[in-house]
């Protein structure tokens, strides 16, 4: 087995330029370049898409989670808790052993933006990230906010505000594994489920974990042992509607008959995020177009992006075209005008 992966470090990305000066005498244009083609429509014809499988498997100890995980092709595994050491007799893989919610994130990055061999990313367990991310945030907000209610000499209690800056960050991780062209198995541990309003009365289990994580992911699999010994999986939710509603006799050699071999030993493709000229360029056209934070928020949104970094080297040129379309009618307009 090979036993880890040193993941280089990502170049600090320079920061953005001063952004030209906003012209005041002129009214501000509306710029929606969420637009999608010439007749304004943000629309485009469905069609079926040959997903990566993006599966979150929870459940018991030893009911088979990183077994099942590493029989998927070409795996490297992000191992937060150090349970990979068990298996390198077994399986042939990759291993980052990671003890921060950094460095599941850098290593994320770096299989997002450069090529690799690897075909399936396997988090073990997200249990220990989302774990590992309160602790950063707790540390963080303990030196800086002495006056904070949280703050206990020694210790932080995580105060209602700061929860929005951890759930961030915990759904950046997310995007992150949610973009890369592999397939990504998650993996958490199984914690008993309380009633809401009940003092501490149990109606089942569930997963242990960020509470929004059955949202993010398209196949939800809960795995347990029968009476029999036999792994089993409940297939709690599945998008791509070929795994069997309910119980199932759960191995690779399943999801391999179910996906499809090809499908899912498919090359990854790095994505090309926006370059340093182009991120440039948007944000001096912001300004140009005196556009509000707001109105910036909305309209990367739509293309999958929170801010102008995250944006792909493909929608940033798009984005510029309608900016430069923009300026051609403004152009167009004042030229106009003084003909009159």
């Amino acid at each position: 087995m090979k036993t880890h992966v040193t993941l280089p470090d990502e170049a600090q990305e320079a920061g953005p330029p001063e952004s030209a000066p906003a012209t005041k005498t002129e009214k501000p244009i509306h710029v929606d370049f969420s637009k999608k083609d010439q007749d304004g429509s943000p629309f485009q014809k469905a069609r079926s898409l040959d997903k990566r499988l993006k599966l979150f498997l929870w459940g018991d100890s030893g009911v088979g989670k990183t077994t099942l995980a590493l029989q998927f092709p070409k795996p490297v595994v992000i191992d937060l808790e150090g349970g990979a050491d068990l298996y390198g007799e077994s399986f042939d893989f990759d291993v980052l052993r990671a003890s921060t919610a950094d460095e599941a994130m850098d290593a994320a990055q770096w299989l997002l933006t450069h090529p690799h061999a690897y075909r399936t990313l396997v988090i073990d367990p997200i249990t220990v990230y989302w774990d590992a991310l309160q602790k950063k945030w707790s540390d963080i907000f303990l030196r800086r906010n002495k006056g904070s209610k949280g703050y206990k000499f020694e210790f932080y209690d995580l105060q209602p505000r700061d929860w929005m800056t951890i759930k961030a960050e915990f759904k950046d991780f997310i995007r992150k594994l949610i973009a890369l062209d592999m397939n990504v198995i998650v993996t958490a541990r199984q914690k008993v489920q309380y009633a809401d309003g009940g003092f501490m009365k149990a109606i089942g289990e569930t997963f242990d974990g960020e509470k929004s994580l059955p949202y993010l992911f398209d196949t939800i699999v809960r795995l347990y042992r029968d009476e029999k010994g036999r792994f089993l999986g409940e297939c709690l939710k599945d998008r791509s509607n070929k795994l069997p509603p309910g119980e199932f006799e759960c191995s690779f050699a399943r999801f391999e008959e179910l996906f499809g071999k090809k499908t899912l030993a498919r090359k990854a493709r790095p994505t090309a995020f926006a370059t340093d000229a182009q991120k440039r360029q948007i944000r001096e056209h912001i300004a140009r177009f005196e556009m509000t934070p707001e109105q910036v928020a909305r309209r990367l949104a739509a293309y999958g992006a929170d801010s102008i970094d995250e944006l792909t080297e493909e929608n940033a040129r798009v984005i510029l075209t309608k900016f430069e379309s923009a300026l051609a009618n403004r152009g167009e307009a004042k030229q106009s005008g003084k003909e009159a």
